[in-house]
């Protein structure tokens, strides 16, 4: 009886470890669902559970160029493929024969014997382990279809393809999600890059309050430091326009649903900025817990006069410093002002403007603003 007690007891011990695995490598599948990144590891992870050489994942949508993850293989052996071999695999082209979703292995083909003794296989598959395979055509609602392979040193074993078979539903899924979140996050960063082109920065926001997307203007502001993030939550240096700019993204995650959000100007030493903040609208259509809440959009009056001032600072050679003036005067018209509002003295305003005049080969103030202005 002692001895049938621990015979139990193992037994117990052994589908405890079935189900710890099963459980693992399914978490690992969401996890790749709602991360690109995560793809090559839960791959990776793919091929140990089942004891493979290695696991691959290649596909894309019609008219786009195909993508291939196969994180144990060489590089330059997967270009290789392309340039090579790709019309030769045998193997590949019996699984698209068959209905998406139906597992075949490599015995099933008619002329396997042929398959085994073409180039592809010998020259390709062999020296890098791959001796036998299994695979299955997969397709996505959102116009996806790709294939997913297993390449093993010796044929799959009937517990193998039982334990692959489990987990191709939660598989499937994970790539019904994936296509489904990399469609919407195309829209989200379409919408931020039709407000770049209409000069205006603009930032997502995910459910936490965290940066998930930003456009080229946005980019810029925060890298000149008008904008800061702080641990990726948006902020900006003046204490009073930070604490206002945190209660209105507080407001606007509160209340997603409602119309609620506004406006606020934060105080830049380059010039004011105006920033409105609303519920990203359609973000609760986003599958994923980092769906785009709230968009935050940043207009700078001056942006327009920056950029023919950049265009400037390029054509003539001018410094930041003298860039500043140029901007302070054709906003205020006077030297001794525009060196009162950048906080420098009149006298290194004059020497500055003096070298402007140089470069620019104007002589008056005047000439520098109609200059600045009638640039193109």
């Amino acid at each position: 009886m002692a001895h049938a007690g621990v015979d139990i007891e193992q037994t117990f011990d052994a589908e405890r470890g079935v189900m710890a695995g099963i459980d693992a490598i399914i978490g690992t599948i969401r996890q790749a669902a709602e991360d690109d990144a995560a793809w090559p590891a839960m791959l990776e992870h793919l091929s140990d559970y089942l004891g493979v050489v290695e696991a691959t994942l290649g596909g894309g949508i019609a008219g786009a160029a195909p993508e291939i993850l196969a994180p144990r293989t060489d590089p330059a052996q997967i270009a290789r493929y392309f340039s090579t071999y790709a019309p030769r695999n045998m193997l590949m082209r019996f699984m698209l024969s068959q209905s998406p979703g139906q597992l075949v292995v490599d015995e099933a083909m008619a002329d396997f014997d042929g398959f085994v003794r073409d180039s592809f296989y010998n020259e390709w598959c062999v020296p890098q382990g791959y001796r036998r395979g299994a695979g299955l055509v997969l397709t996505t609602q959102n116009g996806w279809t790709g294939a997913l392979m297993l390449n093993s040193r010796a044929p799959l074993e009937t517990d193998q393809i039982a334990r692959f078979e489990a987990i191709l539903p939660t598989v499937q899924q994970a790539l019904e999600t994936n296509t489904l979140l990399r469609r919407f996050r195309g829209l989200a960063r379409s919408s931020l890059d039709v407000l770049d082109l209409s000069g205006q920065a603009a930032i997502l926001l995910d459910g936490r309050g965290l940066l998930l997307d930003a456009n080229a203007g946005a980019a810029a502001l925060l890298e000149s430091g008008r904008l800061v993030l702080r641990q990726r939550r948006l902020g900006c240096a003046d204490g009073a326009a930070d604490r206002r700019l945190s209660r209105l993204l507080a407001l606007c995650l509160s209340a997603p649903d409602h119309s609620s959000g506004g406006r606020l100007d934060i105080p830049t030493p380059q010039g004011v900025l105006s920033v409105h903040c609303a519920p990203y609208p359609g973000g609760r259509l986003f599958p994923s817990g980092r769906r785009p809440a709230v968009i935050v959009i940043i207009t700078d009056p001056q942006q327009k006069l920056r950029r023919k001032l950049l265009a400037l600072r390029q054509k003539f050679g001018l410094t930041a410093a003298e860039a500043e003036l140029t901007l302070a005067l054709v906003e205020t018209g006077s030297r001794k002002t525009a060196a009162a509002d950048r906080g420098v003295s009149d006298a290194t305003a004059r020497a500055q403007l003096t070298s402007i005049f140089d470069k620019t080969g104007v002589r008056r103030q005047m000439d520098l603003v109609r200059l600045v202005l009638e640039s193109d």
